[in-house]
């Protein structure tokens, strides 16, 4: 995958956006601490710059933080000091024993143009699968097909920071994609940086189809708690099942 949230769009990202991390993480550690086995060891997926990992530390989970981007692992370190972190896409990390992994953020939707989105999701439910015990989760959340359009232009800014973003999408090939446009003061002066995203959507349906395949029962929602998830974004709550 190519590499994303490099050193200013980390920077913005971690100084305005943490919100649906902190907003969802009580949630998650309630989820987890009422599972019915007990969950020591955690993976946060897509951890981004660390809101929900610092999170998940401080309830007393030994947690590893995997992402593609070595500037927001950089700003999580610091953020859990006491976590493991792994650079990699989450889809092609060697997951490490354990029984919950959390993919908070929308990070299964991040594929490389031309990239087989579905096998590369339907391999890592498997993968996840092999690893969880039974009783073990898997929560993450996407953006679903359907209505309302997400196509629009959005900006935000901050005392030494802007951000612009052009997003289209087409729903034949199931993809949404950003443009992203950000200004960071450095100094005196403002530099001007540009990352595209590409986001795979999905049908809410198939995806529990292949859950089961692979095991898990699942419940899905908008929400995680009290936090809402933005429109078409869908939280998925697997627990995997005992084998027969």
């Amino acid at each position: 995958m190519e590499s994303l949230y490099k050193q200013d769009l980390a920077y913005i990202q971690a100084a305005a956006f943490g919100g649906l991390a902190q907003g969802a993480a009580p949630e998650i550690v309630r989820l987890l601490k009422s599972a019915t086995i007990q969950i020591r060891k955690v993976v946060d997926a897509g951890c981004g710059a660390g809101p929900l990992t610092a999170a998940l530390v401080e309830a007393g989970f030994e947690v590893t933080g995997i992402d593609s981007s070595a500037e927001l692992l950089a700003i999580a370190r610091a953020a859990a000091p006491r976590a493991h972190f792994v650079n990699a896409s989450i889809y092609d990390a060697e997951i490490p024993d354990c029984e919950a992994i959390v993919a908070l953020g929308e990070p299964l939707t991040y594929h490389t143009e031309g990239a087989d989105a579905d096998s590369l999701v339907q391999s890592f439910f498997q993968r996840v699968s092999d690893i969880l015990p039974a009783g073990g989760m898997l929560i993450f959340d996407v953006i679903e097909l359907g209505e309302p359009s997400l196509a629009g232009r959005f900006w935000s800014s901050g005392e030494e920071w802007a951000v612009l973003v052009d997003t289209w999408e087409d729903q034949d090939s199931q993809t949404l994609v950003r443009s992203i446009e950000t200004f960071r003061r450095v100094d005196h002066l403002y530099r001007r940086g540009s990352e595209i995203h590409r986001v795979r959507l999905f049908d809410t349906g198939i995806l529990c189809s292949q859950l089961a395949a692979c095991g898990f029962a699942t419940e899905t929602a908008q929400s995680y708690g009290m936090q809402r998830l933005g429109p078409r974004r869908r939280a998925f709550f697997s627990t995997r099942m005992r084998q027969a």
